[in-house]
């Protein structure tokens, strides 16, 4: 039997965003040339370490008891491209896990050939959200979120002039159960620059994702309730405390008024009881002199 010569695609890339992750299906071509049937081959897809089986087709069936169970029910053929040459892959489900190397081969008893694929996953994750966020105590601060990235994207805080204020700031990414980054970034608010902006550079050549929030003086956290009641007791007590001072000082002063009159009294009470009878006596006897018309 003559064995024809056949090629497939060296390079295929597959960029998604996330919201096409969970279902996407991605197809990893590779092709026969001229086209001749590949159904009484064996056809083997591979991760490029041959450890790992993603797809074995022979002789007209499936082979899934040396598949590797990650791909179980993912990877499959189009049987019935199979009769024209196309012994692509379709791999379902796709996840961050899925990026890779892949080797196509297709062979018979006399013959063996192999070609590698690239499978480069790229993944522009979902619209940045900027949200306050308590941090607990006086301090306010703002979280940037978005998810489904890879690779990890670079994280970018800018204020109301413009100014980078990244070096500000902290972020964390954790990694979900399809191998995608979720991002998250924190910076402290102050209240002299009340607009922060948040972007999220891709390693890709697209577009950079942003995201503004506009903070209201109003949002930053004023004094505890404790606090206000503290100052009002305060204050209250404060408030009292004035007033009886002042209401002692006047009861004072009226009492040490009212003491010094009495001590008047007593002593004019004192003075005419020593001084009564001569006085009257001289005065009654300048009288009588003044009726009788004698000096």
């Amino acid at each position: 039997m003559k064995w024809h010569h056949w090629e497939c695609l060296l390079t295929f890339q597959l960029f998604f965003h996330k919201t096409l992750v969970a279902r996407s299906d991605a197809v990893l071509p590779c092709y026969l040339s001229p086209d001749i049937s590949t159904v009484d081959l064996e056809i083997k897809w591979f991760r490029e370490d041959y450890r790992t089986a993603v797809c074995l087709y022979q002789y007209g069936s499936y082979n899934f008891e040396k598949q590797n169970p990650t791909y179980s029910g993912r990877a499959e053929l189009f049987p019935e491209e199979l009769p024209k040459g196309n012994v692509s892959l379709k791999l379902k489900d796709v996840r961050r896990s899925d990026h890779g190397k892949y080797k196509c081969v297709v062979e018979s008893a006399e013959h063996y050939e192999d070609a590698l694929i690239d499978l480069s996953i790229r993944a522009l994750g979902s619209q940045p959200s900027v949200s306050l966020h308590s941090s607990g105590g006086d301090q306010t601060q703002l979280l940037c979120r978005s998810e489904g990235w890879f690779p990890e994207p670079a994280v970018i805080w800018t204020d109301r002039d413009g100014n980078d204020v990244t070096s500000l700031s902290n972020t964390t990414v954790e990694r979900d159960s399809l191998g995608l980054l979720n991002v998250r970034s924190y910076i402290s608010a102050k209240q002299e620059s009340n607009i922060f902006s948040c972007l999220l550079r891709s390693a890709l050549p697209e577009p950079d994702c942003g995201s503004q929030l506009d903070i209201s003086k109003d949002v930053f956290p004023g004094p505890s309730g404790w606090m206000v009641c503290l100052f009002l007791t305060a204050a209250v007590t404060m408030t009292a405390s004035a007033l009886l001072v002042i209401h002692w000082r006047r009861m004072d002063k009226e009492e040490r008024l009212w003491e010094s009159k009495r001590n008047t009294l007593v002593l004019l009470k004192e003075l005419g009881a020593e001084g009564s009878i001569p006085h009257q006596g001289r005065w009654e006897e300048s009288e009588k002199r003044r009726r009788k018309g004698s000096p």
